[in-house]
């Protein structure tokens, strides 16, 4: 499956970002001198044609969402049987709050990495709640993060349900988002995250 691309167009006929090529080279098409380019995520296309760091972007959907948005991933060292999160925090101030952490837990580790990245959601979440926050997005690029949370998925494994009932705590209390994104695609704080889950294994 084709990853998914997000069009920024500087200079062209219709500026802005677009969601698949052809709209793209529908603006930029007979365009002399025209500016363009693609992006994993829909905020670096922003960034690109506003000519601002990707770092403002963030910044701003969080102050006029007033939302924390947190970045989490998840890794694993089979050497040791220990998994390890990473996890990214911009708050609504603007301010960038990084956290790592690992654990061994027998029954845990059996989940490899997704061990590490539900360790990693549940620590933001608390983080947010803990700091007075009521609106918080996860973006994640496990898809159970979001599918066990939602029910769209069962519950089976170890891990899956001590996630949902730890999550069942804040799921009243606060508003819980969740957004996919693709990993190893070049997203800043994805990258972010994964490095600081590595880290945490040594």
């Amino acid at each position: 499956m084709a990853k998914k691309k997000y069009y920024g167009v500087r200079k062209g006929k219709i500026t802005g970002v677009f969601e698949s090529w052809e709209e793209c080279k529908n603006s930029i098409e007979g365009f002399a001198g025209a500016e363009y380019k693609s992006f994993p995520s829909y905020e670096e296309a922003q960034a690109y044609i506003e000519g601002t760091d990707i770092t403002e972007i963030h910044k701003r959907l969080a102050e006029e969402s007033n939302t924390v948005i947190a970045y989490v991933d998840g890794s694993y060292d089979e050497s040791r049987k220990r998994y390890s999160f990473g996890c990214v925090i911009i708050t609504p101030r603007g301010e960038i709050v990084t956290e790592s952490g690992s654990n061994e837990d027998p029954e845990a580790a059996v989940s490899r990495n997704v061990a590490g990245e539900l360790m990693g959601t549940m620590f933001a979440v608390r983080w947010a709640y803990n700091n007075g926050y009521n609106n918080i997005l996860i973006r994640h690029d496990y898809e159970g993060i979001a599918k066990w949370f939602t029910g769209l998925w069962k519950a089976n494994s170890y891990c899956a349900k001590k996630y949902t009932e730890y999550m069942k705590k804040y799921r009243n209390v606060m508003n819980i988002s969740f957004e996919k994104v693709t990993a190893h695609s070049g997203d800043k704080y994805n990258e972010m995250a994964d490095e600081l889950a590595k880290k945490a294994l040594t």
